[in-house]
């Protein structure tokens, strides 16, 4: 999420006592005057959260004032509030702080941009924010506004993590959610520091046009693989003219398109670092990039069948092909359980060729070496991942559960590590593989977050597969996961009741799309997409302008895309 908010003019009146509305996407929506906000039905709004730490590691805790109309008396983090119309974020929290603590930060940082919460009070009142934390860096001692605190302690953060996780009565609800998230981090301090800026070094290779950076390896990867599959079709008319039949599906996946994004990334990863000595050969990075394509063919292929996809780039799945062509053969058993197995097999003969594919790759061979080792991390990683989103149940997922199956299934194997077998094949020094892996893992779990988004959310006709089987398989994705803690209590119970339905018709799905609009859970992932968005952005300091202005492209392509 960016952290400067611009509303028309017209809303920016009697700021002092508005607050900005938010639509499901988190986008301003209006205002509302904030004593009459809050009530059985609040609607999702704007807010800002801030810990405050000094020098000694402890952090400061308030008791808000008996007079707050939420939660008074309870015991929170350092201070609260909402963003005036047209303020930054940045703004509004120094402004809490020096209103209500009488602090100023000298340091300050936004560790969780996308945290979405619903509380409600035992008198039914409701919270319902879209509230990016803070955590902000003081000296002094605060000086507390007595309506919006009476009381104040430090306290180590460990004491308080423990308080958060086994005595949550004491604090207030938000705060109990955001210090177990901060705490993955480490000590609250921790998200305060940011890696160096460094200043971007020129190109000193051939200027590339970047306005289409998917452009500069799909014709070679494609020329590559229809060479390669035709070969391959003499050999399996050696072993059987029927054996022949298993490839069919992976010609019409690779051969329906994509995105291509993988061997971009690899074409772009080998580009990072001008000046290396002895780059390799355009063929050998068409390779590696056809290798990771061919490699991500048969993960869609086993994907379809885990996830009973019936359509793929606007095609028929493999394995409701491979059932057709057992009935229109009048084979002896179950078409279905045919269908399923040939696809599998299907997928298996696509992980040999992507074998072959990377096994004919001529450069170096200490560069060898680390491109072999980058790619079998990468399949143990999204095998691991593949599995992980498997056993895990949208009902019991949690936020880092989710993640951690985006980081490893999606971000890794679509970004990050396609960058580094670029990168290795040019021999890239290890400060540009550390900024490309910085941006590979931001802007890959953005890319997968939008996968899940359009999952639920996107058109079909644009997608090229429907947008009813991650409700119906019940996918713990972060947006669904999402959407059951943020739910009111009947839309939660509508989402347990239809999720993982495998009839799940377009009226119940829609249904289930308005509960999770409704939640914030939608507006918490748009916001966590933007944030990931200028992290990969930042990352790319060090890195050669024009492989910086194409992956810059490519991250906004991808964390925006619509199909």
């Amino acid at each position: 999420m960016t952290t400067s908010l611009e509303l028309p003019t017209a809303l920016t009146t009697s700021a002092d006592d508005l607050v900005v509305l938010l639509d499901q996407f988190g986008r301003p929506a209006g205002t509302a005057i904030k004593r009459e906000l809050h009530g059985f039905d609040t609607p999702l709004h704007l807010a800002i959260s801030c810990y405050v730490v000094r020098s000694d590691g402890d952090v400061l805790l308030t008791r808000r004032a008996q007079a707050k109309r939420t939660w008074p008396g309870v015991w929170t983090n350092a201070c609260c509030g909402h963003p005036r119309p047209g303020e930054s974020l940045e703004d509004a929290v120094r402004r809490h702080m020096r209103d209500e603590i009488g602090l100023e930060p000298s340091r300050l940082a936004v560790a969780l941009p996308d945290f979405t919460y619903r509380a409600t009070m035992d008198n039914g009142v409701v919270e319902h924010e879209l509230c990016p934390v803070f955590v902000a860096e003081v000296d002094g001692e605060p000086v507390l506004d007595p309506s919006e605190a009476d009381d104040a302690e430090w306290i180590a953060w460990p004491e308080l993590v423990a308080r958060a996780r086994f005595e949550p009565g004491r604090l207030s609800p938000w705060s109990v959610t955001q210090i177990s998230r901060l705490a993955a981090k480490g000590h609250v301090r921790d998200w305060l520091n940011h890696r160096p800026a460094h200043h971007r070094r020129p190109s000193t290779s051939g200027l590339v046009h970047a306005d289409d950076p998917f452009a500069v390896m799909g014709s070679d990867v494609e020329d590559l693989v229809h060479d390669f599959m035709h070969e391959s079709d003499g050999v399996l008319d050696d072993l059987d003219v029927v054996a022949r039949e298993v490839a069919a599906p992976i010609k019409s996946l690779f051969g329906a398109g994509g995105k291509r994004i993988r061997p971009c990334f690899v074409y772009w990863g080998h580009r990072a670092a001008p000046g290396v000595e002895q780059p390799a050969s355009r063929l050998d990075v068409a390779r590696a990039a056809a290798a990771v394509e061919m490699l991500h063919t048969f993960a869609l292929l086993h994907d379809d069948v885990m996830d009973r996809s019936v359509m793929r780039r606007g095609v028929p799945t493999a394995h409701v092909h491979f059932a057709e062509l057992h009935s229109r053969a009048s084979l002896v058993g179950d078409s279905s359980h045919f269908g399923d197995s040939a696809a599998i097999v299907a997928g298996d003969l696509a992980f040999v060729w992507a074998d072959q594919l990377l096994d004919a790759i001529e450069c170096a061979p200490e560069r060898m070496r680390e491109v072999r080792s980058l790619y079998t991390t990468l399949r143990q990683e999204v095998i691991a991942g593949q599995y992980l989103d498997l056993r895990l149940s949208t009902t019991s997922a949690t936020d880092h559960q989710a993640i951690t199956v985006a980081l490893l299934k999606s971000a890794r194997y679509s970004v990050t590590r396609p960058l580094q077998i670029g990168a290795a094949l040019a021999g890239s020094p290890v400060e540009i593989v550390d900024a490309l892996s910085s941006y590979g893992d931001a802007i890959g779990v953005a890319f997968q977050l939008r996968d899940d988004v359009l999952g639920v959310f996107g058109e079909p006709c644009a997608t090229g597969k429907g947008a009813v089987e991650d409700l119906r398989c019940a996918k713990a994705s972060l947006l669904l996961v999402r959407a059951l803690e943020l739910a009111s209590p009947p839309g939660a119970m509508l989402l347990r009741r239809h999720l993982g339905n495998a009839d799940l018709d377009g009226a119940d799905a829609d249904a289930c799309r308005q509960v999770i609009a409704d939640s914030g859970a939608l507006a918490s992932i748009e916001a966590l997409i933007a944030a990931r968005l200028l992290e990969a952005e930042r990352a790319l300091d060090s890195i050669d302008d024009t492989a910086a202005s194409a992956l810059t492209t490519l991250a906004h392509m991808l964390a925006r895309r619509t199909a």
